[in-house]
């Protein structure tokens, strides 16, 4: 089962992309997960990008503006962090906010 926070390889229309999963596991378990791609590098973020930790296991920034679904195949490449987590469901409630 896909599970919240794991990342994977993806590819959408011949281009390679990596992917967080930001949908609860509840979801994931009965319907394609939410996904949102990880851009290279760190910039100065508006809410709708989160920068990843150290300690996670790839860098770059989640890019909550790209939200989409995606059917996940294969094993993930990583988990980030709780703390990362924690940010990205902080920037949804504020990006998604009415």
């Amino acid at each position: 089962m896909v599970r919240q926070g794991e990342i994977y390889d993806c590819t959408v229309a011949g281009h390679r992309y990596r992917v967080l999963v930001v949908s609860a596991d509840a979801h994931n378990a009965v319907r394609i997960p939410w996904v949102v791609p990880i851009r290279h590098g760190h910039v100065d973020a508006p809410p709708y990008l989160v920068i990843l930790v150290d300690a996670d296991p790839v860098g770059g920034t989640a890019d909550l503006d790209r939200l989409d679904r995606v059917a996940l195949i294969g094993d993930p490449v990583g988990m980030v962090t709780g703390a990362t987590m924690q940010r990205v469901g902080e920037a949804v409630a504020m990006v998604f906010a009415d």
